[in-house]
């Protein structure tokens, strides 16, 4: 199927990644088959992830995080924008298969996509205004203020019916500096997987 080759997908996909180049190689976990809801077809599937999986994820993220929470916010904004420009060359191609796994119209799939591109330019922005405020104290030689800091590490456990959801969440916190663990449930685990193999590029 085209779109399915387009997106890097193939019948059986490796269900866990650690959002770059590694991707787990369970497959005796059981699998989770997406079917087209207008004719009941299988599409394809993805692999469960194991308990190690889930514990090199957890390692690989905390490493990770030692490195993103030093890097500037306007730098990760920056990192956010070229996944923007990513889902920009896809929108089309990942719009059609919202539209294959969950029954959508077509115009509804790339609107999904659409709202996605839409969130990463809002968090362009929303790196450049991690403002805080400085208050007056009434201790001598002290003052107060607000700075924000590292969020570190953040589960998210989504019910994807709106793939724009993940865009919203992944997105707007990615300048504050949040490793991001995503467990997708059902309906749309292509689309999950799709997402990692565009963002993976970068």
């Amino acid at each position: 199927m085209d779109i399915l080759h387009s997106l890097k997908l193939s019948a059986k996909n490796s269900g866990t990644s650690n959002g770059s180049r590694w991707w787990a190689s369970t497959t005796n976990q059981g699998e989770i088959v997406s079917y087209n809801p207008t004719d009941g077809k299988a599409i394809a599937a993805v692999y469960n992830c194991a308990d190690a999986d889930y514990e090199h994820i957890i390692r690989e993220s905390q490493q990770a995080f030692a490195t993103w929470r030093d890097l500037p916010a306007p730098k990760r904004g920056e990192i956010v924008r070229q996944i923007g420009d990513e889902l920009r060359k896809f929108k089309d191609v990942l719009g059609s298969l919202v539209s294959l796994e969950m029954g959508k119209s077509k115009q509804e799939g790339n609107g999904e996509v659409q709202e996605m591109i839409d969130m990463a330019d809002l968090a362009v922005g929303q790196a450049r205004m991690l403002y805080g405020q400085t208050m007056h104290s009434e201790r001598p030689a002290h003052r107060m203020y607000e700075q924000w800091h590292p969020l570190g590490i953040v589960s998210v456990i989504r019910h994807l019916i709106f793939l724009s959801l993940f865009g919203h969440g992944m997105h707007l916190l990615q300048p504050f500096a949040a490793i991001q663990l995503y467990g997708n449930l059902r309906p749309k685990h292509l689309c999950a997987r799709s997402r990692c193999n565009i963002f993976a590029i970068q």
